[in-house]
């Protein structure tokens, strides 16, 4: 008598549903990864809007895992302090920005590097405009208290963004498309003091005035003054 064989397909735990469940294992690691990478955005989320309203110096790592929802074990988990969080909005908000910024800026054939220190400035102050988060984290950096925690870093970070500028106008210098009565570094310093100007009385008047269009106006017209007679425009 033939002898029959039968091939045994492996058998997956059934859902309620009917649905093969996912391995407990991979499931389970899976789940931990979302679960913590919620829990690490909503601890930003909730010191992000305790800073801009409080300051640094007045919000105490207790107010930020009540706000989050979070236990102070969890909190600690992501972050090791003040500064670690103040460097996550950092770098989700501000940094991304400079880094294309200086990216394009290294770039061998930028011909007009005035033109695209305009165009790149037109192009932030429209995002800063509709972007709630870059709000709050200019109004963090702007009013923070210089303590022993942050101190360092704040001043670290201000740095980046002259370093993005003085390359830059270092380049534009070299391209002879800079006046004579100027040198780079004070540029760097103009823009620098126009920006936060702008950025600070936009955000003072309840936003009073269209930023991203009368601030194009104005760094067009600015730019405009530091370029040598004749250089391209």
């Amino acid at each position: 008598m033939p002898v029959l064989t039968m091939k045994i397909c492996p058998v997956h735990p059934i859902g309620r549903r009917g649905t093969p469940q996912a391995e407990p294992e991979e499931h389970s690691v899976r789940r931990c990864k979302a679960d913590a990478e919620q829990t690490r955005l909503k601890i930003l989320e909730a010191a992000e809007v305790l800073f801009a309203e409080q300051g640094i110096a007045r919000t105490t790592l207790e107010q930020i895992a009540r706000a989050a929802g979070v236990t102070r074990g969890a909190f600690y988990w992501h972050f090791r302090d003040k500064t670690a969080v103040l460097s996550a909005l950092y770098e989700r908000t501000t940094a991304p920005q400079l880094a294309l910024i200086r990216e394009a800026s290294e770039q061998a054939d930028l011909t007009d590097p005035l033109a695209f220190l305009e165009c790149s400035g037109t192009r932030f102050l429209s995002v800063f405009a509709a972007d709630k988060s870059q709000q709050r984290m200019h109004r963090i950096m702007s009013n923070a208290a210089m303590t022993e925690e942050t101190a360092a870093w704040l001043a670290e970070a201000n740095v980046e963004l002259w370093r993005v500028f003085q390359r830059l106008l270092a380049r534009a210098g070299e391209a002879g498309q800079l006046t004579d009565e100027l040198t780079p570094d004070e540029v760097a310093v103009s823009l620098m003091v126009m920006f936060n100007g702008l950025l600070n009385e936009w955000l003072r008047s309840d936003r009073a005035f269209p930023l991203d269009t009368l601030g194009a106006k104005l760094l067009h017209h600015h730019i405009a003054s530091l370029r040598r007679n004749g250089s391209a425009a």
